[in-house]
């Protein structure tokens, strides 16, 4: 499929949340910067009506999956289907603010970096139950950053070179957790990253969110430190026994989320 110049493709997987969804939607379709295409991808939610009053916009593509295939496959789904230049990946509970990607198209055409396959920006998350401002200054090589910690977060605020997402086969539908990280440690191995000094997302608390499933997270925390465990061992082995120990502190903290529930996980998180 023929990328088209400028365009952004905006990919949003769904599943049983109309309302956020089509308050998700209006916020892509609000931007001033008007040469985007919306991508929906419903995973076989229980109430479609909604989704036929989006199809009724020009600028909005709506994909059904047969079964509830989980939001990598959806994402990959909508990558392969994506036409813009750029694409960003939108969660169905979160919204852009209106000036988003209009600045973000700027600041890539202005940038002389030949490297260049992200800008960032900063986001405002609730999902802890509290306001939260997220900053994310990064840039040029962060691959090593990654490797250490989470560098970058928030999905939404990257926007991203779509002929790199392919080229690097979108999200591992294998993990359960951690896919914007094992994306991002093998995107940061050959391409940097630059970022808006501004406030341009929003994350919701919404029920069933990924960040306070521990079992997920547990399994997810596992599979990609043993899928990169190579990238930890080449960094040397004081480097890789850190990253052990890191791995070791998390899957804790996630048991006693587990167990315990949220409050005594973002307790720790504090401590």
């Amino acid at each position: 499929m023929a990328q088209i110049s400028g365009l952004i493709s905006v990919v949003i997987p769904s599943y049983n949340r109309p309302e956020r969804l089509i308050r998700a939607v209006n916020s892509v379709l609000e931007q001033t910067y008007k040469n985007l295409e919306v991508i929906i991808i419903d995973d076989a939610s229980d109430n479609k009506i909604h989704l036929r009053d989006l199809e009724n916009s020009e600028r909005v593509r709506v994909l059904y999956n047969d079964v509830n295939r989980g939001p990598c496959y959806s994402r990959n789904r909508g990558i392969s289907e994506a036409r813009g230049e750029y694409i960003n990946f939108l969660d169905d509970d979160d919204i852009l603010f209106s000036d988003k990607l209009e600045k973000q198209v700027k600041f890539f055409n202005d940038s002389k970096n030949q490297k260049l396959g992200m800008v960032t920006a900063h986001a405002i998350d609730e999902r802890s139950g509290e306001v939260v401002e997220k900053y994310n200054r990064v840039q040029g090589n962060i691959y090593t950053s990654l490797l250490k910690s989470y560098a970058v977060s928030g999905i939404e605020t990257m926007l991203f070179k779509t002929s790199i997402i392919k080229s690097l086969g979108g999200f591992d539908i294998e993990l359960e957790s951690s896919q914007e990280y094992d994306l991002l440690i093998r995107f940061a191995e050959n391409h940097e990253v630059d970022y808006v000094d501004e406030i341009l997302s929003k994350e919701f608390r919404s029920e069933n969110q990924i960040n306070t499933n521990f079992a997920k997270k547990i399994s997810g925390a596992k599979y990609l430190f043993k899928k990169h465990d190579c990238r930890f061992r080449d960094k040397g082995l004081i480097f890789w026994f850190r990253s052990r120990v890191k791995l070791k502190i998390l899957i804790l903290r996630f048991y006693i989320g587990k167990i315990f529930g949220e409050k005594a996980y973002r307790l720790l998180l504090i401590n």
